[in-house]
């Protein structure tokens, strides 16, 4: 077993802690009907992405605030686990639309780029993130699939996108989703539902069209 896979497993096990600490800042676990909240505070006050090592299917690692990387490129995210036959499939299916979309708008050619980041490194090693991608048909050029490698980052990254995990007692997790659209300069500026797609295509074409 790789030295980062045994990693892997061990931050699986945080996962538990991290719903105790989210806990009391949600009253309950209440806020998992507040997603409308969440899309009205990145609206007003854009989230910078923090410093964070990421690995990819490939066995990358990267920095998630440097992944936008590129003068004008936006990155369209969305967290899931890959066990998830709900909604998370759903995210996956607003992304596989997005890149399906790309190809019939020229503008944004070499300006938007996917990222899925699973919140289950115990289970979704760089070899599971690639046979998930592969199933999506994801295109390599443009979308990553990526989990956390410090056992630390993984509440990190839950608060960042506020998302909130439960265990299921069967295994899996209830949670809620979204996707995320971050800007060029790595501040996540919008939160859409999953099942809207089309908007994060409307924001992306407008942006564009701005952008000089």
């Amino acid at each position: 077993m790789k030295p980062l896979q045994k990693t892997l497993l061990a931050i699986g096990g945080v996962l538990l802690l991290a719903v105790a600490a989210l806990y009391p800042t949600t009253r309950g676990f209440q806020a998992l009907t507040a997603d409308t909240a969440r899309r009205v505070e990145l609206a007003q006050d854009p989230r910078p992405l923090p410093s964070m090592t990421l690995v990819d299917q490939q066995w990358q690692a990267f920095d998630l605030q440097a992944y936008p990387g590129h003068p004008g490129r936006w990155t369209v995210a969305t967290l899931v686990y890959t066990q998830c036959t709900a909604i998370c499939r759903a995210s996956a299916t607003g992304l596989a639309y997005i890149q399906e979309a790309l190809a019939e708008h020229p503008a944004l050619e070499g300006r938007v780029q996917l990222l899925t980041l699973s919140f289950d490194p115990a289970r979704d090693t760089p070899e599971q993130l690639d046979t998930y991608a592969r199933q999506l048909r994801a295109r390599a050029d443009i979308w990553r699939f990526a989990t956390v490698t410090q056992e630390a980052d993984l509440l990190r990254m839950l608060n960042l996108f506020d998302i909130i995990v439960l265990p299921d007692r069967m295994g899996g997790y209830d949670h809620n989703a979204g996707l995320f659209l971050i800007n060029p300069e790595g501040r996540i500026m919008r939160a859409y539902d999953v099942t809207r797609p089309d908007l994060v295509l409307a924001d992306l074409l407008a942006f564009s069209a701005l952008a000089p």
